[in-house]
C-alpha cells in the first residue's frame, strides 16, 4: 500500500513561518529522542534446499544457546515478509533488541557455531539502531503484523519537529479508541534517516485501523505534513514471531 500507513502517523503543526528551518534546527538541539532500547537486524535467505521447517527446528537450539551467554539479546524475533496476504518463504529477518550495548559479533559467531549457514545465508550485521516506543499500547502477542517504513527527513526537519506532532497524534488515538503499537528508530551511523514500525495484532486489525483513521478529518492534514517533513520508501509488511 506504498507509504500510506505512514501518512496516518502525523498531525498538523500549529504554524510555519519563513524562518521555520532555522527554528527547527535550534529546536533539535534541545529535543532529543529518549531511547529505551537498541535494535539490530540480520537479513537472511534460505540456502538451496533449505526450508522454513529447518528454521523452525533450529530455533530451540538457538534459544538454548543464547540463554547460556551473558550478553544475549533481551528479545529476539523472526520476521517473514507478507506479500498479498501470503508469507514469503525464501527470505526472512532476525531482529534483536537490547537494553544494553549488544555484542553483535558474538551473536554472529554463535550462529556460525550452530551451523546456521547450512540453513540460511545471512548478512553479517553490524548496524545498530536506537529505538523508542511511541505509544503505550504494547501488543504482547506472537505472531503480530509489523509494517515497516524506511524514511529520511527533509532538510530542516527532524525528531524535534516530529515530537510536537506525535503528541497530537497519540492524543487522537486515545480519543478515538484506536489501537496500534508504534516503534521509532534511528540508525546510529545514518543522520537524518529513521524507521517507523506499526505493529498490529493481525492483518484484519491493520485494515480496520486504516479504515477508521481515514474517516477522521485529520488524516488529510497528516498526509500534507508527511510530504513536507520526510520522504519514505514503500512500506514492507512482515509476520513477526517472538522466540526470546
Amino acid at each position: 500500500m506504498k507509504s500510506f500507513i505512514f501518512l496516518i502517523i502525523f498531525a498538523s503543526l500549529a504554524s510555519c513561518s519563513a524562518d521555520s528551518n532555522n527554528s527547527n534546527l535550534e529546536l533539535s538541539d534541545f529535543i532529543k529522542p529518549e531511547y529505551a532500547f537498541k535494535e539490530s537486524m540480520l537479513r537472511c535467505n534460505l540456502v538451496p534446499g533449505g526450508t522454513l521447517n529447518s528454521v523452525e527446528k533450529f530455533i530451540p537450539k538457538l534459544v538454548n544457546s543464547l540463554s547460556q551467554i551473558g550478553d544475549s539479546p533481551d528479545e529476539l524475533f523472526f520476521l517473514f515478509p507478507v506479500i498479498e496476504d501470503e508469507i514469503e518463504t525464501q527470505t526472512f529477518d532476525l531482529l534483536l533488541k537490547y537494553k544494553e550495548e549488544p555484542s553483535l559479533d558474538r551473536f554472529n559467531l554463535l550462529l556460525a557455531d550452530l551451523s546456521f549457514g547450512d540453513i540460511a545465508d545471512c548478512n553479517v550485521s553490524s548496524a545498530l539502531s536506537r529505538s523508542l516506543r511511541l505509544t503505550n499500547q504494547l501488543i504482547n502477542l506472537s505472531p503480530v503484523i509489523a509494517e515497516v517504513l524506511e524514511c529520511e527527513y527533509i532538510d530542516g526537519y527532524g525528531y524535534a519537529t516530529m515530537k510536537l506532532v506525535i503528541e497530537q497524534f497519540t492524543d487522537a488515538l486515545i480519543k478515538n479508541n484506536l489501537t496500534i503499537d508504534i516503534i521509532y528508530s534511528e540508525a546510529e551511523n545514518l543522520n537524518g534517516n529513521f524507521q517507523w514500525s506499526n505493529i498490529f495484532s493481525s492483518l484484519d486489525s491493520r485494515v480496520n485501523f486504516v479504515e477508521s483513521w481515514q474517516e477522521l478529518e485529520i488524516s488529510k492534514e497528516i498526509q500534507e505534513l508527511l510530504l513536507e517533513q520526510s520522504v519514505c520508501k514503500s512500506s514492507l509488511i512482515y509476520r513477526q514471531y517472538k522466540v526470546l
